[in-house]
């Protein structure tokens, strides 16, 4: 018998027999019977404990040499060796070290490594340190500095002086080239002869003002705008300018 004819036997002979549960069957929990809890069984070779000293254990008794050599070198910056130096040692350790035998302040003390600058929190071994090490160190910041800053903040040059006092003073001050305010139409002369006169000074400036060409310029293009026809512009400003001239 092949394997096919089998296969078709036995899913004939499944579907002739009964199903005993319905589609929509919902077994009840209440029903089932008691199991109780299975528990794995106890190791019986549990894993060996690894024996020897610890990563962190072997960081603190291996000691290195660190020397910390000034960037700057001067007659005063010597470079400081410092042995037996634990991995797990930090870089803010190292500060504090170099700042005692230096006398610099702590805070003004930056170590870099390679030539980069190292966090004060990370370890030797976090930074890949192995054996003997060199860090160069590199004073932030110098009172000198900020004091020439603020001397030159102080006291001007000399070329700034001389460059203030040969400013030229306005003419009110000196007295020189005076504006002559008592020209014009509206101003406080043409108004005191007006009242002198008998006549109004707010009249006598409007019709000074209608005396002149561009206001009646103005008045021709105010209308071409408005308007927006230049014939009638013209004739209306000139109907005006008649009429003005009759009163």
């Amino acid at each position: 018998m092949s394997e096919v004819t089998f296969a078709k036997s036995y899913l004939a002979t499944l579907d002739k027999r009964p199903i005993k549960l319905p589609a929509d069957h919902a077994a009840d929990p209440r029903k089932y019977p008691n199991q109780s809890p299975f528990t794995l069984p106890r190791q019986t070779h549990p894993y060996p404990k690894p024996s020897g000293p610890t990563p962190s254990q072997l960081a603190q008794t291996r000691t290195i040499t660190a020397t910390l050599k000034p960037m700057r070198s001067t007659s005063s910056s010597e470079s400081i060796k410092l042995p037996n130096i634990a991995l797990d040692a930090t870089i803010h350790d190292l500060k504090r070290e170099y700042a005692q035998q230096s006398g610099l302040p702590i805070e003004k003390i930056k170590l870099l490594l390679n030539k980069k600058p190292a966090a004060d929190l990370k370890t030797l071994k976090e930074l890949g340190v192995e054996g003997d090490v060199d860090f160069g160190v590199m004073v932030m910041g110098g009172a000198g500095g900020a004091a020439g800053v603020a001397g030159s903040a102080r006291s001007p040059s000399p070329a700034v002086e001389e460059k203030t006092s040969s400013v030229p003073q306005p003419a009110a001050a000196t007295g020189e080239d005076k504006m002559d305010v008592d020209s014009g139409p509206g101003s406080e002369k043409a108004q005191a002869e007006a009242e002198h006169n008998g006549t109004d000074p707010a009249e006598e400036t409007a019709r000074s003002i209608l005396q002149t060409e561009e206001f009646w310029a103005d008045l021709k293009g105010f209308l071409a705008q408005r308007l927006r026809d230049q014939g009638q512009s013209e004739k209306l400003s000139a109907l005006f300018r008649e009429a003005w001239g009759k009163r």
